[in-house]
């Protein structure tokens, strides 16, 4: 039986695979996958379950697939980008020099990061979330579409949606500006109007505000784990905003006045 298959490797890069026949396991899929689309490293699958409204669920038998077609998301064993937080020892050592090309892997990961493109994508992916986050927010859009009323956000959310999203960010580019910034926000709600805020405004402000805040942060960190790119980059950023130098300020001016006394004679 054929199997028609939708590959996300990343949050910008999704293939097509149609296979003739479906494999005998899971470890068969990674092998196949790996040949066909030309996949290197270690990673585990998971699929879109439709027996829970498409949220993700890790694929641990073959059996498990849908039938005819199925989505597949791959997670990176040893890549950030399927991670929700970057280790700072991992990149510790990805920008130390390497002599004997054992580190090539892990700096292109981290490079990854840092690249820039031309190519903005619109409207921004957002990345899939873990699977408890996207079953609250399912239902949550499912009560927004009734009631208009939003879900309450608690920190978890919040982290998970944050953490995952400039991990995404940061396989496109180092440094968005404002206007991509702003797309990523209208992207969130327009996935889960659940997390909408209430009021006349565009319903992402506060978002808007965290998401830059979260992408200076983890800069700071890529930056205090030693990532040059970051380090250059920001370089440049404070040249070009006039922050690139320091004044000195003059000292003050001070005379001091000592009146000449004349000699009296002894």
């Amino acid at each position: 039986m054929a199997l028609l298959l939708r590959v996300v490797i990343s949050s910008t890069d999704a293939r097509r695979l149609q296979l003739f026949e479906v494999p005998q396991s899971v470890e068969s899929l990674i092998s196949i996958l790996k040949e066909k689309l030309q996949l290197q490293g270690q990673f585990v699958l998971q699929f879109e379950d439709p027996d829970f409204g498409n949220a993700l669920c890790s694929l641990t038998d073959i059996s498990e697939l849908p039938s005819d077609k199925a989505v597949l998301h791959i997670q990176w064993c040893n890549s950030s980008l399927s991670e929700t937080s970057l280790s700072v020892s991992s990149l510790d050592t990805a920008s130390v020099d390497d002599s004997d090309g054992s580190l090539t892997s892990s700096t292109a990961s981290v490079q990854r990061y840092l690249r820039t493109t031309s190519e903005w994508p619109l409207p921004f992916p957002i990345p899939p979330l873990s699977f408890d986050v996207e079953l609250k927010l399912r239902r949550g859009n499912e009560t927004y579409a009734e009631t208009q009323t939003g879900i309450d956000v608690t920190r978890d959310i919040k982290m998970e949606i944050l953490d995952k999203i400039v991990q995404a960010v940061f396989d496109i580019k180092a440094y968005p500006n404002n206007q991509e910034i702003e797309s990523i926000a209208s992207a969130l709600i327009s996935k889960y109007p659940c997390l909408k805020e209430p009021g006349k405004g565009k319903g992402y402000e506060g978002w808007l505000i965290s998401l830059k805040n979260k992408l200076n942060n983890y800069r700071s960190k890529l930056r205090a784990a030693g990532c040059n790119e970051v380090s250059v980059n920001k370089k440049r950023k404070d040249v070009e905003h006039g922050h690139g130098f320091t004044m000195k300020k003059s000292k003050a001016w001070r005379s001091e006045f000592c009146p000449r006394t004349s000699m009296q004679p002894h």
